[in-house]
């Protein structure tokens, strides 16, 4: 076998090792936080060899970057889809508050992970943020948002949204009904942003209802 076959399977290899190690540490550090775990633990669970880890990763905060990424990426992309061609910031905002809830319903070990491991969650003006804060700007020169200040609003969006998230994907304690729960999580960060409630409301239903009908499909 010439060595042009042998890379392509050598490296798909590569990739399963790499995601296999990938998903361990996401349970990991869903359940117990990134701080608590060590290398061993997590190439237990991945059942590979400490020395295959550092072949794939730095150290553990590398590891970590991976894994936010990944989920970060795959979350930002369907929010950017969701909210294609869509100018009212108030829907906009709906839309991406619900598509978080909804991860966090149906894949909580990830959501968990990922609200985790996302650095300067809460810091308004750090790159990872720069969606909310457009579309709180845009809310505020459309005056469809009345707020004190913007790096406020933002701080005050992101901490709905982290708690929230995090409460949605406790697997020990399940929300009863979580799309109800979720859907007035996004009517209240909406009021907080100077939506009416009747309007705040009327926006989260249709937001957490259609996010809800796209798991189904």
């Amino acid at each position: 076998m010439n060595q042009l076959a042998i890379q392509p399977r050598t490296l798909r290899k590569r990739e399963r090792t790499h995601g296999e190690i990938v998903a361990a540490a996401e349970r990991l550090v869903a359940e117990r936080g990134l701080d608590a775990l060590s290398i061993d633990e997590i190439t237990e669970a991945a059942d590979v060899a400490k020395g295959t880890f550092y072949t794939h990763f730095a150290d553990k905060d590398d590891l970590a970057a991976a894994i936010g990424n990944r989920i970060r990426v795959e979350l930002e992309d369907k929010i950017t889809a969701t909210n294609d061609g869509i100018a009212d910031a108030a829907l906009r905002m709906a839309n991406g508050l619900s598509s978080l809830f909804a991860f966090a319903i149906t894949q909580p070990i990830r959501a968990r992970a990922l609200l985790r491991l996302i650095p300067g969650g809460v810091d308004p003006h750090t790159p990872i943020n720069a969606g909310i804060r457009s579309d709180i700007v845009i809310g505020v020169k459309a005056k469809r948002f009345s707020i004190a200040s913007v790096n406020t609003a933002v701080v005050t969006t992101l901490g709905i949204a982290m708690s929230a998230g995090m409460h949605l994907s406790d697997s020990a304690r399940r929300v009863s009904e979580p799309y109800i729960f979720a859907t007035e999580v996004v009517a209240t960060a909406l009021v907080a942003l100077g939506l009416k409630q009747a309007d705040a409301t009327r926006l989260a239903r249709i937001a957490m209802n259609t996010r809800k009908k796209e798991q189904t499909q």
